[in-house]
């Protein structure tokens, strides 16, 4: 189980990668099961992409392509879901 210091790092990457929306990220993190679903398989994909990167023969893994062609995918759920979270009273 990750500890407090490594769920402020994952936290921290979503915000890295949608800095304007870091309050509203650490709220929906809180208060949405469905966003921080979407958050812990983004950090999971960015995590397993780092690892598979630094083996010894990284760039010839399948898994590097696919988690480089999932990661976008995740992004573009993130955004859409702080959209609709703007757009809400």
């Amino acid at each position: 189980m990750a500890g407090p210091n490594a769920t402020r790092l994952e936290v921290a990457q979503i915000i890295a990668r949608f800095p304007k929306d870091g309050v509203l990220i650490r709220r929906l993190l809180l208060r949405d099961e469905t966003f921080r679903a979407i958050c812990e398989e983004y950090m999971l994909a960015r995590t397993s992409l780092s690892w598979f990167e630094a083996l010894p023969n990284g760039n010839d893994r399948q898994e590097v392509a696919d988690f480089r062609a999932l990661i976008p995918g995740l992004e573009l759920e993130i955004e859409e879901f702080l959209q609709k979270s703007r757009q809400s009273p």
